[in-house]
């Protein structure tokens, strides 16, 4: 199984999110998605977390800045561990690889997000939550 991070740095006042448009894999081409990648052997989700926003936003973080809310599985083939953190660093996001990092409005996400973010980002924001533990969420694809 394939472990990944997905992570949202929301602006302090939780107006703003900074998300990236994806060339790869191929069904997330042209679409908004939370930045992240790999996590690599050795690497809880939170290093993997601060180590992909430092190389694909150019905002270097504290692994303990992020906050583990939801895990999405499907077995036997990938687990994404996601995670938020409020900065304002967010305002100076840049993208350092080829795929564009850019900021955008929590409540007026764009048509072209992937579709699971329009409502993980407000979990992640909902101020009546507590996560003390994260949400664990497993697909299940019929005909498997």
């Amino acid at each position: 199984m394939i472990h990944y991070v997905t992570g949202f740095m929301f602006s302090k006042d939780k107006k703003h999110v900074a998300l990236i448009s994806k060339l790869q894999p191929s069904w997330q081409a042209g679409k908004l998605n939370g930045i992240g990648g790999k996590v690599e052997t050795g690497e809880t989700p939170q290093q993997a977390m601060a180590r992909e926003f430092a190389e694909e936003a150019g905002i270097e973080t504290n692994p303990d800045e992020w906050k583990l809310f939801t895990i999405l599985t499907r077995p036997d083939v990938y687990q994404v561990n996601f995670l938020y953190t409020h900065d304002d660093r967010i305002y100076s996001a840049k993208s350092i690889e080829k795929e564009v990092v850019d900021i955008y409005e929590t409540d007026a996400l764009p048509g072209s997000v992937i579709y699971n973010l329009r409502w993980l980002i407000p979990l992640a924001l909902d101020e009546h939550l507590r996560f003390d533990k994260q949400i664990e969420i497993r697909e299940i694809r019929e005909g498997f």
